[in-house]
């Protein structure tokens, strides 16, 4: 009677050890084990009038993707952000990464997060900005064309909004979508504070910066 739960044993060791010694060298040679990107730049600018924003905050985030038997998980990976010069320029530096975990198939990125109180929010999924303001824009593509065109230098152009209801919903599209902690976003998180705190809003304090 004892040898059945022995065997049963035996046979999750014995599978767990096809699975550490079969699949994981087959994630292996997927794997990119070294990541270099960047640099990236650009201008952004009010709309209307086309002069330059100063102080706005350009975030750009990274992500790493694991794989698994059931396809591909994606998790923050770093963060980098930047605030605009007098003449709304900003440049992000190239990006160097070296990843050891055979289970992570590639490092993913970048994804641009820009924003200025007052102004709507940009980014690859800011659902207003593409179909509310800009439907025409050039950047309303995918994300890795997104990344080429920061670094060819893009205008990214901002729109001032006018009522309170658009500033609040700029708020809402002024957070990444991915869970950047916060002290991978303070500046961001600065800004975002700072019209709330304009509108009448408690501030934000969580963890991933929801």
């Amino acid at each position: 009677m004892k040898k059945e739960p022995f065997m049963f044993k035996m046979t999750l060791i014995i599978l767990a050890v096809i699975i550490i010694f079969g699949v994981t060298p087959a994630f292996a040679i997927s794997a990119t084990f070294y990541y270099s990107d960047g640099p990236w730049s650009g201008k952004v600018i009010d709309a209307e009038t086309k002069t330059p924003i100063e102080g706005a905050v350009v975030l750009a985030v990274w992500q790493k993707v694991y794989a698994t038997p059931a396809g591909d998980n994606s998790y923050f990976f770093d963060a980098v952000e930047v605030l605009t010069d007098k003449e709304g320029k900003f440049i992000i530096s190239k990006f160097k990464a070296v990843n050891i975990i055979p289970i992570i198939r590639r490092i993913e990125g970048p994804i641009f997060t820009i924003y200025k109180p007052g102004y709507t929010a940009f980014s690859d999924s800011a659902y207003n900005y593409f179909n509310k303001y800009s439907p025409n824009s050039p950047l309303r593509t995918d994300r890795d064309t997104i990344a080429e065109f920061f670094k060819k230098g893009v205008v990214v152009e901002l729109f001032k909004l006018k009522t309170r209801e658009e500033r609040i919903e700029g708020l809402h599209e002024a957070l990444p979508l991915s869970e950047v902690p916060d002290d991978k976003m303070s500046a961001l998180l600065n800004l975002i504070n700072i019209e709330r705190k304009n509108l009448g809003l408690e501030p934000i304090h969580m963890k991933t910066g929801r």
